[in-house]
């Protein structure tokens, strides 16, 4: 039972990584994320708890950005943030959330594989000629020769 508890604990950790990856996120907001993906319980389903000063040191952002970066994932609904009192850590639950809606302004979206021309797309925009090079109107040609 033990051996079957870890491995659907894996599954989990790694379905929701592949989520994360995908997700259209800036790198301060997925940095962020990557961090409460890797630091909650998947075993337990416990939140994660770390310090700001905590947080900002793992992931290397001032206290400005990694506020700015908990609000946005806050907002687009990636984390469940819960702060039980003053002076105590943020306790954190990842969650599945939405693609930032800006994220394709920026200039390097384009490389994000949803956002990349499919072959059968790719193909359709070619002119007909072109789209069955080994088709009929040019198997004839190449009998020829």
């Amino acid at each position: 039972m033990k051996k079957k508890q870890e491995s659907d604990n894996r599954r989990d950790l790694y379905a929701y990584a592949a989520l994360v990856h995908r997700a259209k996120l800036d790198l301060k907001c997925k940095a962020l994320l990557w961090h409460y993906t890797f630091a909650y319980n998947w075993k337990e389903r416990n939140a994660s708890y770390y310090t700001q000063e905590q947080i900002c040191a793992y992931v290397s952002m001032s206290p400005t950005t990694y506020q700015r970066a908990k609000r946005k994932l806050i907002e687009l609904n990636w984390i469940i943030a819960e702060k039980p009192g003053i002076d105590r850590p943020l306790f954190v639950t990842p969650r599945v959330g939405v693609d930032d809606p800006n994220y394709q302004k920026m200039s390097w979206s384009k490389g994000h594989e949803d956002n990349k021309l499919k072959l059968e797309d790719a193909l359709r925009a070619l002119p007909e000629e072109f789209r069955d090079p080994f088709g009929a109107n040019n198997r004839s040609e190449l009998d020829s020769n």
